[in-house]
């Protein structure tokens, strides 16, 4: 493979915006500052209106982050005293809201060839007490057992609510990310697929999700003009500089996932044939938005002495795993360990196999495609 010798420096993420992109939200933050409406306005209306379209869902909720979206979703679900289930393979911002939603946690394992929880070991897991399971899609991967987690979940008279702050357009057998449980929550973290800085959004198509959403976020109020509260909520606001930026996002959205699939093709041609790699497979029913990358190395590789020299030889930096470290194995349970219902002898093989032999290529939109080659043969050279 033949890369240009002019390539010193591959970041692990890049941004790009354009000079229409930085224009569009110049002009955007005049339009606020001379509407002297900061937070909940005009903006904040209509990019929830874009991504409930986007999604193919009736209702769209902004808020202030992605794990505030988990929570006043969890909250509207009443899952206090209850528990839920959770993948050990995701961020801590999935279990921490059930906890502060009032909700006791049950981990499940996960399996490596979608990331995303064992239907098998989700029917152990579940006890008198589970309200609700909430599947984690990540890097963009909808688990290819969907239908099975689901029919568990109805079987068992369970909620799924969709931790999708990695799937902005991922879908499954048409639908998309977001609107294939009771509810699904949205990350627009800088590293996401759209960001907005900060800020995060609920979809759903129920009407009392929306309605106890919209007064959760706003301190309980129940019209947001007066103050008479009727809900425990609390300062949940996305502002209307956030959702302005949104806003741009959502006019370049389709750019976005295409050149990350783009992405995503050339790496899986280019690594097919390297030993010691093994690359996922997405199932042709499953559209992957490509928030990461993900490869496994072969058991017999140190992933840290390989980030090490790629980064310090070739100038490639590798973008953070998802996750190294399991949520189940977190110091801050062994502080408060009444918080997990899970058994002491519960074993995680899968997350585990996930954690230790994972990594994550970068896969920002604007990576140029030489960039992307020398990537690839930077690795096949560390292998």
């Amino acid at each position: 493979m033949n890369t240009p010798d002019i390539i010193k420096k591959v970041p692990g993420i890049r941004f790009n915006y354009s000079d229409e992109d930085i224009a569009f939200v110049q002009n955007g933050i005049e339009e606020i500052l001379r509407s002297g409406y900061f937070t909940m306005g005009e903006k904040v209306a209509e990019f929830e209106r874009q991504f409930a379209e986007f999604v193919d869902v009736e209702y769209a909720i902004a808020v202030n982050n992605g794990t505030s979206a988990l929570e006043v979703c969890l909250r509207a679900l009443r899952v206090e005293g209850k528990s839920v289930i959770i993948p050990t393979n995701t961020f801590m911002a999935t279990p921490l809201a059930a906890i502060h939603a009032g909700a006791k946690i049950i981990f499940v394992d996960v399996m490596p060839d979608n990331l995303s929880i064992d239907p098998e070991d989700l029917k152990r897991k579940i006890r008198k007490d589970t309200i609700g399971v909430i599947p984690v899609h990540i890097g963009g991967i909808i688990s290819t057992y969907w239908d099975d987690i689901i029919k568990i979940c109805n079987n068992n008279n369970l909620f799924v609510l969709e931790d999708a702050a990695h799937a902005h357009g991922a879908s499954f057998n048409g639908k998309m990310a977001g609107s294939l449980g009771i509810a699904g929550s949205f990350s627009f973290y800088p590293t996401k697929i759209i960001n907005t800085a900060e800020g995060g959004m609920i979809t759903t198509n129920e009407k009392f999700i929306y309605k106890l959403a919209l007064q959760l976020r706003e301190h309980g109020k129940e019209d947001p003009r007066y103050y008479v509260h009727t809900e425990l909520g609390s300062n949940w606001r996305f502002s209307e500089l956030h959702a302005l930026l949104g806003l741009q996002q959502m006019k370049k959205v389709s750019w976005i996932l295409a050149a990350r699939q783009h992405h995503a093709e050339l790496y899986n041609r280019y690594l097919k044939d390297i030993k010691g790699i093994n690359i996922l497979s997405i199932p042709e029913n499953l559209v992957c938005s490509y928030y990461k990358y993900i490869v496994y190395l072969d058991k017999i590789y140190d992933r840290d002495k390989i980030k090490s020299i790629l980064k310090n030889k070739f100038g490639v930096s590798l973008p953070s795993e998802v996750y190294p470290n399991l949520c189940h194995t977190q110091p801050v349970f062994k502080k408060y360990p009444d918080l997990i219902l899970n058994d002491p002898n519960d074993e995680f093989p899968g997350a585990e196999y996930i954690s230790n032999h994972q990594i994550c290529l970068p896969i920002y939109p604007d990576l140029k495609d030489e960039e992307l080659k020398y990537v690839v043969d930077c690795l096949k050279k560390v292998i």
